[in-house]
């Protein structure tokens, strides 16, 4: 079986023996992105208010995947998990590793500290991680440089985003 035919049952739902977890596998077509929204607002269980600031770090934690690893590859994929808790939504999105020859890289929220007093700029390139910084009440990254990565997110349930300090 090729990637290209292995990839045609993508994306597909992860079972779980817990009930208050879901979960996903995408392939590397960037539109399982939207399909992984879709599939987001429903694991959720949530008015569309309170799951926006998950559903909006899932598209850009996705859109990274896709971008930056193998996972963009033929025969790539994208593992997402979310998890309910009382009062809290976790977000896990795992990638495939570097893609082969590409720079190993390491997630890090894209923001440099300029004037002093002026607060943080966001440097040069994409939105994705400084989006999931400012929505999420906390985020890092398990895994090693070099290997499949995953990317975790906590989220307040009711919806509410964490306040800049």
């Amino acid at each position: 079986m090729t990637p290209a035919q292995a990839s045609l049952d993508l994306p597909r739902r992860i079972r779980h023996t817990d009930p208050d977890t879901s979960g996903l596998v995408c392939g590397s077509d960037p539109r399982h992105v939207k399909a992984a929204r879709r599939w987001a607002m429903q694991a959720t269980r949530a008015t569309p208010s309170a799951a926006h600031p998950l559903l909006v770090s899932l598209a850009e934690l996705h859109a990274n995947a896709l971008k930056h690893t193998a996972s963009g590859l033929e025969g790539g994929r994208v593992r997402i998990e979310i998890q309910r808790r009382p009062r809290l939504f976790l977000l896990r999105v795992g990638d495939d590793g570097p893609a082969p020859g590409a720079q190993v890289t390491v997630p890090a929220a894209p923001t440099k500290f300029g004037v002093e007093g002026a607060g943080p700029v966001l440097a040069e390139g994409g939105y994705g991680l400084a989006l999931v910084e400012a929505l999420a009440l906390y985020w890092d990254v398990s895994g090693s440089a070099g290997g499949p990565l995953t990317v975790r997110a906590a989220f307040d349930r009711p919806g509410r985003a964490r306040l800049p300090m």
